[in-house]
């Protein structure tokens, strides 16, 4: 079982979650369609997920969730960001089933594509974090129902 540790930031000029595991961080990679949501990877290979870091978080989590200290909850994305209160996943871009295109640690999965510049490398194309709610509060708090009908 890999631990995830929770950070986040609420300074109206920060409003950055860090949700990383307990592993070395080499580098970081985003989707094309946002490059504030970064994916930390390891040194093991290009798709060695070890957390993200989000920057703009509060906007990232919308409509779904809103900051704990705040009344509202921001618009969000609805094309860029999904939430199942079933299974209390909160995705971010576009997800795969292709094979070897999937990484996972802990409750963080991301879906990968190849990178068409560098065959040996992956661009990653969508995040998903399992358990939500649990790993976004204190910090974030749910919104039922999502703000704008989401």
């Amino acid at each position: 079982m890999v631990n995830l540790r929770v950070g986040y930031d609420p300074a109206p000029q920060v409003d950055v979650l860090d949700i990383t595991a307990e592993r070395r961080y080499w580098a970081g990679t985003y989707p094309d369609a946002a490059w504030d949501l970064v994916v930390k990877v390891g040194e093991r290979h290009s798709q060695d997920v070890i957390g993200l870091l989000i920057i703009g978080a509060s906007g990232f989590v919308a409509p779904y969730f809103r900051a704990s200290q705040e009344s509202s909850p921001l618009a969000g994305d609805a094309e860029f960001t999904s939430y199942d209160p079933v299974t209390d996943i909160l995705t971010w871009g576009v997800t795969t089933d292709a094979p070897g295109m999937v990484s996972h640690t802990g409750d963080i999965t991301v879906y990968w594509q190849p990178d068409p510049d560098d065959a040996a490398d992956f661009d990653p194309i969508g995040v998903a974090l399992r358990n939500a709610t649990k790993h976004l509060s204190p910090h974030f708090e749910l919104v039922e129902p999502p703000a704008g009908g989401g």
